[in-house]
């Protein structure tokens, strides 16, 4: 039954009940309140058995979401009530169907097995079948599969095994599970989106699993196409909007940031165009399970990630401005911008006459007309909501919701489950989730969980994912969704950007408009202003660089010189083989290694005077040409080089794409400045053209900055290579940091491994329980927060100690004398009387390092800015042992950029050659590993001849001219093939066909 557990205590007491929990005594369930009613239209849904109310039944989200339950089938459910199963989950499960635009076809995941012994108890419980889409004819029941577990790594990381589930050849890698194709939603031209791990790389954090990218492919399995090469960390559940665009959940994990935050991103099919709807601004948010509702709104469940099973409260906002040109609200989440959203009543406490009030969050940068679906309940790490109309001796919990779906009259279907929904004791987690099917009649917004219409709800079912079966437009009112047009890298679009480049066009029009600072989460720590705090022993009081930010200290903006565009590339998950799981490396940003693609000054002059922006502020505008399908982030710096703030957001621009439309540095919250007011939108400044050399800021013989160019596609900066050999020559020297009575407690010649790291750097980068030197003031002596050691702090070199003593100042904005400081280091009890450990900070003294006149070599300038970098790249160090480091910090693990601008998939009009373009940022391309293969003869040479060896042209764009007529209105598949000199491969299958038959050729298409 749909009922809400209930729970009758004799006394009351708070303890009974968490006994009576822990016993599984005297719980039952009643129904309580929500009525049922019958649809006037078909419904899918996922049907998953369940267990009773102690045995915990997996669900997928988002920190596992390929788990699920055997024997769960897609059931179709009539509106008179009879039920069909329409595909049965036998051993296997069904998850994330969605229904064609005609409303005929269903298109769904499908795991084949998923029985504990078909799970990889060593990797998450990773089903070894993997999940594969499919998709069923309502009509005729007729099933064709869409995917067929392909298995794409990256080639040349390692020698792969041949199979993905055991080492073939001996002492190869594999990944010892299957391939997860899941995800599908219909795109307009019969194409569909979905996501897969094919590429065999791992997520950058391991607070998720597993690495899922987006991919396009049309609706018979061909033309697949990777379009998401910015998800390092994850992408989960597309779903189309009327606008056209896809949204999507997106694993926002990247650096400092609090891994188990999810925001809800959208993206043009082609991958262009990439822009957030609801940023995961706030603490350990996930946002995930959306849907558009008839009104346009978007709905999206907010839910704590692995303790709720996807179950929270329903979020719903609108599209676009909100009034003042800007797209979001405040980064102040009490800003009048971020309106307060209801979340259900606290759980009963007795003695306290307010436990039935409603409680309110407040979203940073809040979407337009933000509000909750499901305002009796929240997403919280806890219990459910205390229903208010139930008596402390009788609790009942209102439930929790997830799996939303548009439906006709401005409805939403939904999974509904009783009880807390929550697998902790907070103050309980018995009975487990028994979700049903509910809906939200006419896109009302619930303040009691008795207003929920029940469909259907058995307490031998996990009812999940429901779909209304009918076609788009009994919804929307539209046959289907904005088909936008596709990208089709054929020029025009700038002169930079010829047909096939294999780069695109990034630019913004100022750094001044930006919303990089953040509020405090606690107004105890308001001494910091809402920055972070030095080291403190309080929890959840880091908005900063862990949830929000970031801003490296305090700043203004005409401290603001220059841009650091950095790419950052995954790792290839080496399951199991000789090196299996290692990382040959440390950064502060677990597995993701950064690139430096350029720094680019921002001020212009002109005729000795500054130029201005249409605000009146200093131009800062830049335009810069990248290497495409490379995620990449940007770094503001300071003149000596220093990270202001880092977006600590994965950005892209695909082949032939200029994105230029940012209007601000992290400018949520105001409107954006045009980029063709500025000096770059003018084409008044250069265009730095980066992946062939790299311009680094450096400084003159007057200190002054300036450009120096490294003749390098890009740079990269590691410990043991170029940061050890300065600590030797110039601070582990005898009298210095060296031996046991090293200055400060400080020893940098400890050059001892321990797990592949040297002692020297984990006393510098990785020392947060303080195991070396002076000990931290704070009640739990260890470094908190942001901060790798006393010495540094992640990404943020202008709040580390090391740099204030190698640049001979503090850097971070504020002084010694606004904070405590110990007159004894490490000693609690010389902190100024009455002062509070957690507002203490460490003071800038002495003189800089190494100091004058000693005889130790002086640092350089380049020098001082190396470390710099190495700092706000996370402190990258590869691990000593020869076979680790081989697979370290500068290991070439991404693929080539790969784009084919003619032909074009499905049909085209004329084809008078074949033009691609490849790029790679690591290793660099092999061309001569170029294959381009066609199922018909090519220039009187027969199908499946190799062409690769004809293409001619330049550095980057390779052309083959045809001399004869391509067969017309025959399905032709073209494969493409290139791998960069370790061994990378990156490859290319285009069916396309020719619509009209006797075309002269003409000689090419300018």
């Amino acid at each position: 039954m749909g009922g809400v557990m209930k729970i009758c205590l004799n006394s009351g007491s708070f303890v009974l009940l968490k006994l009576i929990c822990a016993y599984g005594l005297l719980i039952a369930q009643v129904a309580y309140g929500q009525t049922t009613i019958a649809l006037d239209y078909d419904i899918v849904y996922v049907r998953a058995p369940r267990l009773g109310d102690q045995t915990d039944m997996p669900m997928p989200e988002v920190f596992n979401a390929v788990q699920g339950a055997p024997g769960t089938d897609l059931v179709l459910r009539r509106a008179n009530g009879q039920e069909e199963v329409l595909f049965a989950g036998n051993n296997g499960a069904v998850m994330d169907p969605s229904v064609s635009f005609d409303g005929r076809t269903v298109f769904f995941s499908y795991c084949p097995d998923l029985r504990p012994s078909a799970l990889n108890t060593q990797r998450n419980n990773a089903p070894i079948a993997g999940w594969d889409i499919y998709k069923i004819e309502i009509a005729t029941r007729a099933v064709s599969r869409l995917t067929n577990q392909e298995w794409r790594p990256p080639s040349g990381a390692v020698t792969w095994s041949s199979n993905h589930l055991s080492a073939q050849p001996a002492n190869s890698y594999y990944q010892g599970y299957g391939v997860f194709n899941t995800g599908p939603y219909p795109l307009p031209g019969r194409r569909v989106v979905f996501t897969s791990s094919r590429d065999g790389y791992r997520p950058n954090k391991a607070f998720a699993f597993p690495n899922l990218r987006l991919y396009v492919m049309d609706q018979d399995g061909r033309n697949v196409e990777p379009i998401g090469p910015m998800n390092i960390g994850s992408a989960l559940h597309p779903t189309v909007l009327k606008d056209g665009r896809v949204m999507f959940a997106s694993w926002e994990a990247e650096a400092a940031r609090d891994p188990r935050v999810w925001g809800l991103w959208a993206i043009r099919p082609d991958g262009t165009g990439w822009e957030p709807l609801f940023s995961a601004f706030n603490l350990a948010v996930a946002l995930h399970f959306q849907t558009q509702l008839s009104d346009d709104r978007i709905a999206v469940v907010d839910y704590y990630n692995l303790n709720n099973w996807g179950f929270g409260s329903l979020l719903a906002f609108e599209l676009g401005s909100r009034g003042n040109g800007a797209m979001h609200g405040s980064s102040f989440p009490d800003d009048i911008s971020n309106p307060d959203v209801r979340r259900g009543v606290w759980w009963f406490q007795p003695g306290h006459p307010s436990h039935k009030q409603a409680r309110f969050k407040n979203y940073r940068f809040s979407p337009k007309n933000l509000i909750a679906m499901t305002a009796f309940t929240h997403g919280e790490d806890e219990a459910a909501s205390y229903d208010p109309d139930s008596s402390e001796q009788s609790p009942v919990f209102a439930g929790k919701v997830s799996h939303p779906s548009g439906a006709p009259q401005n409805s939403v279907l939904l999974s509904y489950s009783t009880g807390p929904v929550n697998k902790l004791m907070r103050p309980l987690n018995r009975p487990v989730p028994d979700a049903g099917i509910y809906r939200i009649a006419s896109g009302q917004n619930l303040n009691d969980h008795k207003q929920l219409q029940r469909i259907v709800d058995s307490p031998n079912y996990n009812e999940m994912m429901p779909r209304a079966l009918v076609s788009y437009a009994m919804i929307y009112g539209v046959a289907e969704p904005v088909n936008l047009p596709r990208l089709k890298n054929q020029g025009g679009l700038h002169v930079a950007l010829p047909a096939a480049t294999a780069f695109g066009i990034v630019g913004t029009s100022t750094f001044y408009r930006r919303d990089t600072r953040p509020a405090p989460f606690s107004d105890m720590l308001n001494v910091w202003e809402g920055y972070d705090p030095f080291n403190t022993a309080q929890n959840e009081v880091n908005p900063n660089w862990f949830t929000q930010g970031a801003d490296a200290g305090k700043y203004s903006s005409s401290d603001i010189h220059a841009v650091r565009i950095i790419a950052m590339e995954a790792v290839a998950n080496k399951s199991y083989g000789p090196l299996s799981a290692v990382i040959g490396f440390h950064q502060h940003g677990e597995h993701e290694r950064y690139r430096i693609l350029g720094e680019i000054p921002l001020h212009k002059t002109a005729n000795g005077l500054a130029v201005l922006d249409p605000d009146g502020n200093p131009d800062t505008s830049f335009i810069a040409k990248i290497p495409a399908d490379v995620s990449f982030s940007f770094q503001t710096l300071d003149r000596d080089g220093l990270v202001l703030n880092f977006a600590q957001t994965w950005h892209q621009v695909r082949p032939g794409e200029q994105r230029t439309d940012c209007g601000g540095c992290h400018a949520h919250a105001q409107a954006p400045l045009s980029f063709a007011q500025t000096a770059a939108g003018r084409g008044e400044s250069a265009m730095a053209e980066l992946g062939r050399s790299t311009p680094l800021l450096s400084k003159n013989a007057s200190g002054d900055t300036v450009i120096r160019t490294v003749h390098a596609r890009s740079v990269s900066v590691e410990f043991n290579r170029d940061i050890k050999p300065i600590l030797e020559r110039s601070c582990a020297t005898s009298g210095c940091h060296a031996g046991t009575q090293a200055a400060a407690q400080l020893k940098l010649d400890d050059w001892t491994v321990t797990d592949g790291l040297y002692g020297t750097y984990r006393r510098l980068a990785l020392d947060q329980n303080a195991q070396y030197g002076y000990k931290p003031v704070i009640a739990n002596q260890t470094w908190r927060q942001t901060n790798a050691s006393r010495y540094l702090r992640m990404f943020q070199a202008r709040r580390s100690l090391l740099m204030w003593k190698l640049l001979g100042r503090r850097l971070d904005g504020w002084n010694n004398a606004q904070f405590p400081t110990e007159s004894t280091p490490g000693v609690a009890s010389t902190l100024p009387a009455g002062a509070n450990a957690n507002h203490a900070d460490l003071d800038y003294t002495g003189t800089i390092m190494p100091p004058p006149n000693s005889g130790v070599p002086a640092l350089s300038e380049d020098e001082k800015m190396l470390f710099a970098r190495w700092i706000d790249l996370g402190a990258p160090s590869n691990r000593v042992e020869p076979e680790q480091a081989a697979l370290g910090w500068d290991h070439d693990e991404q693929k080539p950029t790969l784009t084919l601008a003619w032909p074009e998939p499905g049909r085209n009009a004329v084809i008078n050659e074949f033009r691609l373009g490849a790029y790679d940022l690591g290793s660099g391309l092999d061309w001569s590993t170029l294959s381009v293969k066609a199922s018909v003869a090519v220039n009187g040479l027969p199908a499946m001849a190799e062409l690769g060896a004809l293409f001619v042209g330049d550095q980057e764009i390779r052309r083959l001219a045809l001399t004869q007529v391509l067969p017309s209105e025959q399905s032709i598949e073209l494969s493409v093939s290139i791998e960069d000199v370790q061994g990378n491969q990156q490859q290319i299958v285009r069916r396309f066909e020719l619509r009209d038959a006797g075309l002269l050729l003409r000689d090419g298409f300018e």
